[in-house]
């Protein structure tokens, strides 16, 4: 049986919705920031340190559940900040 609580590049390609969740741990960020992180580890899914996938009737959900380790990484520009046009939006 498929692991769904790790990327998969195979599910992740029927993904039809996405989510975003917060680990408690994130410190506090403006709006902005969080949806520019959101969206950023969305178009790269496999550098989120959670994401997990759940059936849906028409795919799966892609949930990225965003720890303090992500943001750190994106903070010390392992990751850089980018507004990519068309890249998914998380909800």
């Amino acid at each position: 049986m498929p692991d769904y609580t790790r990327f998969d590049r195979r599910v992740d390609s029927i993904v039809a919705e996405l989510r975003t969740e917060w680990s408690p741990e994130v410190p506090d960020l403006s709006a902005d920031r969080r949806r520019e992180i959101a969206r950023w580890l969305h178009a790269h899914a496999d550098q989120a340190a959670q994401v997990a996938y759940d059936r849906t009737p028409t795919g799966f959900c892609r949930t990225i559940t965003v720890t303090a380790e992500d943001v750190e990484r994106v903070a010390e520009g392992e990751v850089p900040s980018e507004r990519r046009p068309g890249a998914p939006g998380p909800t």
